[in-house]
């Protein structure tokens, strides 16, 4: 016998499956992405947010005046307005007169530093602002039965153009977000522009008194080119899914999850784009409509419905595609409210509504892209679904869950 010692393998209890060596790690990635937007949407308002709209009228001597509705307590609160929250707003719309009055200055001034109207000559100046105050909150509160956020009230302000300025662009405070505005000048359609948070509108052309002078410039804002309007509205439709569409993004996961093969993928994006175009389309028409404090509980419980099927079977069933083409009516009645509060150009109606279609799709496409580049490396392994798939889902159920109770209290309100 030598005297070396044999290495004898550790006995292992065969009922005892061994896990992966890297399972935790991949574990983690898995539910991380999930986790984070879960994460985001538990913070979020059970509100949605809405764009504040501003309509601009330019006199031919310079002269301007600008009514812009807007979400009040997200700005008094220096927030935007998807992240702040509804136990902030109402603690701030619940408190003494005297604090309400203090905020309201506070945050007239800031507005006042804040907004900016810069031309070829040089800022143009205001000469008044009418801020909302706390007799408008007043009346705002015996205007409406129940009192729902967002609150969208008005402000509106005058001011006067440089001397011989012929085209000016509106610079809005950051906070405010998206705000759509609509110019209207002398003997020209309105126009409706899109300035993005913390970013002025496209110039717009002055149409001065002294043509001989100061001659119009040759293109009207009233007809912009199709490519610039098709990015505008493109741009638009895509913010509205990354990084303003938590809601959605939720969603898409959810329908990603399941099966992230592309062909039962493929089925259920295009069941979706089909639904929510269609009654994109006829809400914007003005065929059918629905309020917000019917569409966005439905729309948190799709998500919660969505991700609880796919903890409940391990496969795309043959009614899945059909389930997602009625949730995709309701997401698309969610989506018009951003059109409608944006108003769209006459003149090319049809395309500034298909181009904002193609922004939310391009969004879509990016939340499943990055969902495939998170986990799809590892769909075919043993693993995947109770590793990555039900964790996931289990987190995006939770929040569905939390938001439609969140959404149906705050419409009840």
């Amino acid at each position: 016998m030598t005297g070396h010692l044999a290495y004898q393998q550790p006995v292992r209890d065969s009922a005892v499956p061994s896990l992966p060596a890297d399972f935790l790690r991949r574990f983690r990635l898995g539910w991380i992405v999930p986790a984070i937007f879960c994460a985001a949407a538990f913070s979020a308002s059970a509100h949605v947010p809405s764009m504040a709209a501003a309509q601009v009228v330019i006199g031919s001597d310079g002269k301007f005046t600008l009514d812009l509705t807007f979400d009040l307590p997200p700005f008094v609160l220096n927030v935007t307005p998807s992240a702040a929250t509804d136990p902030d707003m109402n603690a701030w719309l619940s408190g003494p007169t005297n604090s309400l009055a203090a905020s309201l200055a506070a945050a007239q001034s800031r507005f006042a530093k804040e907004f900016t109207g810069v031309t070829d000559k040089g800022t143009g100046g205001v000469d008044k602002i009418a801020f909302p105050t706390v007799a408008d909150l007043e009346r705002y509160r015996e205007s409406v039965p129940i009192v729902q956020l967002p609150v969208m009230l008005m402000l509106s302000l005058e001011g006067q153009l440089p001397a011989g300025a012929r085209s000016v662009s509106f610079h809005f405070p950051a906070v405010m977000g998206i705000v759509a505005v609509t110019v209207n000048r002398p003997g020209q359609d309105p126009a409706t522009l899109v300035a993005h948070s913390g970013e002025a509108t496209a110039p717009i052309p002055v149409q001065l008194e002294s043509a001989a002078v100061n001659p119009p410039p040759a293109k009207s804002l009233a007809e912009p080119g199709r490519w610039a309007l098709v990015r505008q509205y493109l741009v638009l439709g895509f913010a509205h899914i990354l990084p303003e569409g938590t809601d959605h993004i939720l969603f898409v996961l959810g329908l990603f999850l399941l099966s992230c093969r592309i062909k039962p993928l493929l089925w259920q994006v295009t069941a979706f784009t089909m639904a929510h175009s269609m009654t994109l389309g006829l809400a914007m028409y003005g065929i059918i409509r629905l309020p917000s404090s019917v569409v966005e509980p439905l729309i948190a419980a799709s998500i919660a419905f969505v991700a609880v099927e796919n903890i409940c079977t391990p496969e795309l069933k043959p009614w899945r595609p059909f389930m997602v083409f009625g949730f995709g009516l309701i997401h698309g009645l969610g989506f018009s409210s951003v059109l409608l509060s944006l108003g769209l150009p006459s003149e090319d109606f049809a395309t500034a509504l298909v181009s904002f279609s193609g922004g939310v799709e391009l969004g879509q496409l990016t939340v499943i892209t990055a969902g495939f580049l998170a986990v799809g490396w590892w769909r075919n392994r043993k693993w995947y679904r109770p590793g990555i798939v039900i964790p996931a889902s289990a987190l995006i159920a939770a929040t569905g869950l939390f938001w439609t109770v969140q959404r149906i209290h705050s419409a009840m309100r």
